[in-house]
């Protein structure tokens, strides 16, 4: 994955779940039908709904990657955390969708069902989603992106929804009780509600401006603290996340006596390192001469250096 921008590498990502899960639903829906497994058929279902979220994720990532415009002058990043409200929105309707399904199924429960194409469907599906999973998960750690962090998520809950069927349809095959189909769909419905439900929640502190990780903020901190004696301190560091983009922004606190252009120099040095762990952050440096003095604001935070 060297050499790709990160918009490639999570357009990347996006483009291998959408293949993966086109697949999948056609597969599962069709063993669902065959063997008459409420939970298969279910599973198949989720993934119509996967290759739904899957294209709003590459839409959104491709539309996030554009450069700033007049009528967008910070950028398109937000629409990536729509796409990740989108897929939570998706997968609560799949999680309600089973559940009225194995209701139904419990209540008016089939005199067979064909385990041996289920459990083989199953066991491949999960194994195609840990690949996709693992993929997923890397480029969002390396790009950023909330759409494909969600993405990733999403995917994980389509192993355990994979290992759940592939155990129900087990003891199925075991107990000869159809039961234990139904009951596991039902299950499945419940954690798919739980996933949307803690997506949302990631989504909302986005939208609300939420700051970085207090282990970003820390990097952030330490990147600052590298000038060394040549600045007083720093205060009022402020940031927030947008799409991929991480904005910055603080008040370097300089010695009186320095010129404006060897400000100019720190403020670059600063600004390139930031920039080597986030590429496409945004960092705001207001420059001011040291006031000891100066009383605090109500956010933010102050550093003085030793």
């Amino acid at each position: 994955m060297r050499g790709l921008i990160p918009a490639d590498l999570a357009s990347r990502a996006a483009v291998l779940s959408l293949a993966a899960n086109v697949v999948l639903m056609v597969v599962k829906i069709t063993a669902g039908l065959i063997t008459d497994s409420v939970a298969v058929l279910s599973d198949g279902i989720d993934s119509a709904t996967d290759v739904i979220a899957s294209g709003i994720v590459y839409a959104s990532v491709r539309i996030g990657a554009m450069p700033a415009d007049p009528r967008h002058p910070y950028g398109h990043g937000r629409i990536e955390t729509l796409a990740a409200s989108a897929q939570a929105l998706l997968i609560a309707s799949g999680g309600v969708f089973i559940l009225f399904s194995s209701v139904r199924r419990l209540l008016d429960p089939p005199a067979d069902i064909g385990t041996s194409l289920g459990l083989t469907v199953m066991l491949v599906a999960a194994l195609v989603n840990l690949g996709v999973a693992q993929y997923a998960r890397s480029v969002a750690k390396m790009t950023g992106s909330p759409a494909i962090a969600a993405d990733a998520r999403h995917l994980v809950t389509n192993i355990v929804q994979a290992g759940a069927v592939f155990a129900g349809l087990g003891l199925v095959a075991l107990t000869d009780e159809v039961i234990f189909d139904a009951l596991l769909a039902f299950a499945l419905g419940l954690y798919l509600l739980w996933t949307a439900a803690n997506i949302l929640w990631s989504a909302a502190g986005d939208v609300m401006d939420a700051g970085l990780t207090p282990d970003e903020v820390e990097q952030i901190e330490a990147a600052i603290r590298i000038e060394g004696d040549a600045i007083a301190g720093f205060h009022d560091l402020r940031t927030r996340r947008s799409g991929q983009s991480r904005h910055i922004d603080f008040h370097l606190d300089l010695p009186p006596s320095m010129t404006m252009a060897e400000a100019h120099l720190i403020t670059d040095r600063i600004e390139a390192r930031l920039r080597a762990t986030w590429p496409a952050s945004v960092v705001t440096i207001h420059t001011e001469p040291d006031d000891s003095n100066a009383s605090a604001h109500g956010y933010g935070s102050s550093r003085t250096m030793p």
